[in-house]
């Protein structure tokens, strides 16, 4: 692969921040401050010139608990949310157990392959047809739940697979609480 700005060296550049951050942020032998490298990651994508709704600020929350196990969830500026997940003792320690799943997340979503391509979309498109039986003019009628998938999917070309997490979630929100119900009584568009 070539050194220019493509997706390998956008890989490279997000994989080399985390590894100085962890390297500067190392507390003792083999000890790194994930907590301080996940909010360092993702001010350098804000810097590159992510478009970040809320800023690059990683926002944390405790399950509240008078005794352990205590849980965290950390919500990243995109709007993804993951959360500790392993026995934590201390607050402390269920705060760099989320923030270690959101800055593995979050470095492997800089990954090439974790773009939506055309290729992506025709294979997704065809695994579902498949797993439901369907037929190629459900993919292509956009009333038909393969066809509003083919649809999200080529509405996101170029994004990544989190940030088609985070409007997927968004989706299913909408439509838990009746407002997709409303919006196609009332001839929304899909937009």
């Amino acid at each position: 692969a070539g050194a220019g700005a493509g997706p390998p060296a956008v890989l490279r550049e997000a994989v080399e921040a985390v590894v100085r951050s962890f390297a500067k942020h190392t507390q003792g032998y083999g000890r790194v401050n994930v907590v301080e490298a996940l909010q360092e990651f993702w001010q350098m994508k804000q810097s590159r010139g992510a478009e970040l709704r809320n800023g690059a600020l990683v926002l944390y929350e405790m399950v509240p608990a008078a005794s352990p196990p205590y849980v965290c969830y950390v919500t990243l500026p995109g709007g993804s949310c993951f959360g500790s997940f392993q026995f934590c003792p201390t607050k402390a320690e269920a705060r760099r157990s989320a923030a270690k799943i959101a800055l593995m997340n979050s470095v492997f979503n800089e990954h090439p392959s974790r773009r939506i391509t055309d290729d992506f979309i025709e294979k997704s498109v065809s695994e579902a047809l498949a797993s439901f039986n369907g037929n190629r003019e459900e993919a292509d009628n956009p009333n038909t739940g393969i066809g509003a998938f083919r649809f999200m999917l080529e509405s996101n070309k170029g994004k990544s697979m989190l940030e088609f997490q985070e409007l997927m979630t968004v989706f299913q929100l909408l439509h838990w609480n009746g407002s997709l119900k409303a919006m196609r009584e009332r001839q929304c568009s899909r937009q």
